[in-house]
């Protein structure tokens, strides 16, 4: 083998054995009205087969360009295969102190995302988390969809 052809083969081996294994993702996007409807929890089911290794599960959030709020209040109920729940209550923040966006965007298109369990041994077997939002009124608007990803951390 040629020697100008061993850093690219060596690169791209590097880039594959450095990428996160997600074990599971799902995102479950929204109506074309962009309100998701504080009635509708969103469920995401998986399971874990490996109860050796710790993992990480990540809320994902996107939302349209130059959001209005600051924050929004989310709900999140994680259901182990025991049957025990794990509430979590977090003001899932939009913007900075300043009012910067935190998200990355692409066009009219935001994407964020937080840890809600990091580093954490999950027990073997069928997980359940239940998403939801406690705004203040019917639906939080310009929501265009939300997930959650399982991950092994690192």
């Amino acid at each position: 083998m040629k020697p100008k052809f061993i850093f690219p083969i060596f690169a791209i081996f590097l880039l594959i054995s450095c990428s996160e294994k997600t074990d599971y993702k799902k995102f479950i996007k929204l109506p074309e009205d962009h309100r998701w409807l504080k009635s509708d929890s969103k469920i995401f089911e998986f399971t874990i087969d490996d109860d050796t290794k710790l993992y990480d599960v990540t809320f994902e959030f996107s939302h349209i360009y130059d959001y209005q709020f600051a924050s929004v209040p989310i709900k999140i109920d994680v259901k182990n295969p025991s049957g025990e729940e794990e509430f979590h209550n977090i003001d899932f923040n939009i913007k900075d102190s300043k009012g910067k966006p935190l998200a990355d965007c692409g066009g009219d298109i935001c994407d964020m995302s937080m840890n809600v369990i990091e580093k954490t041994k999950l027990l073997k077997g069928k997980y359940q988390i239940k998403v939801g939002h406690d705004f203040d009124g019917p639906y939080l608007p310009n929501v265009i969809g939300v997930g959650i990803k399982v991950t092994q951390s690192k």
